[in-house]
């Protein structure tokens, strides 16, 4: 199934969708990630058509989505970073899988700042190749990263974004001090090109039950909403993914719908410069 929007050829397209149906890095108990890509096509399609007057139609959802979008279908992971290659011009929107997938994008990177959504900062550099070590396996520039909604830290880890300056925006701080005042944050300190990175464990569960690895105390749909519309009308965004859809655990289908709305909110705000 392709996604319900993705009317456009490759070459007229704005935004090419592409699905990494892998979870070969998950150390997690909770799988299934891998279906995630799946799953998001087909809650699209029913959230977003309608039958109307005998007719079947997507205009019901306000507002119209004017953007060009191509489904590119799902690629091996091995394969994506080939794939973006040939996207110039076009913003890949990558629908996991696991981090492992978030790891071979960004690598297409190199010069974006990478603002990463999730309950687990990810660098642990004792630990290369590990599911929580992403951004350090990148060979990235840390002090670079942006890190919002972080609220499971390992002592590694937070002497490493003390050591590299990573600006961290934790989701205790952002319930504190407002959405404003963390968005002055990022402002001051993101310059350039972005990459974003959502993982959906990111949101509290009781929003989003179907991660791999949930944390309670995460953030509202809204928060999320309010710093990537800053992010996507103000910086050039290079690329987004959403990743750990896992279908298995998610109760009525609580996170695929939340991840669908994000990814139309996404394209809906994106502002090209």
């Amino acid at each position: 199934m392709k996604f319900v929007y993705a009317t456009a050829p490759l070459q007229e397209a704005d935004f090419v969708l592409i699905g990494v149906p892998d979870e070969s890095q998950n150390t997690s108990p909770r799988t299934g990630s891998k279906r995630g890509p799946e799953l998001i096509r087909k809650i699209a399609y029913e959230r977003c058509v309608f039958k109307r007057k005998g007719r079947f139609t997507s205009e019901a959802v306000p507002p119209k989505i004017s953007q060009k979008i191509h489904d590119y279908g799902d690629v091996e992971k091995k394969k994506l970073g080939k794939v973006i290659e040939v996207l110039k011009g076009k913003v890949p929107l990558i629908l996991g899988g696991d981090q492992g997938v978030t790891l071979e994008a960004i690598k297409q990177f190199p010069q974006a700042t990478i603002v990463y959504f999730d309950a687990h900062p990810h660098i642990l550099p004792s630990l290369q190749g590990y599911y929580g070590s992403v951004l350090t396996t990148a060979e990235l520039s840390l002090g670079k990263c942006v890190q919002i909604g972080v609220r499971e830290t390992e002592v590694e880890e937070l002497k490493h974004v003390k050591k590299e300056m990573i600006l961290r925006i934790s989701a205790e701080e952002l319930f504190e001090k407002g959405n404003a005042s963390s968005w002055e944050q990022i402002r001051k300190k993101v310059q350039g090109e972005v990459y974003i990175s959502l993982d959906l464990n990111v949101f509290d569960p009781a929003f989003a039950p179907g991660v791999s690895a949930p944390v309670p105390g995460g953030l509202d749909y809204y928060q999320v909403l309010f710093l990537l519309k800053k992010m996507l009308q103000e910086y050039t965004v290079v690329a987004v993914d959403i990743i750990e859809l896992t279908p298995s655990y998610d109760q009525d289908y609580r996170t695929a719908h939340l991840a669908t709305k994000l990814l139309l909110d996404i394209i809906q705000n994106y502002k090209k410069k």
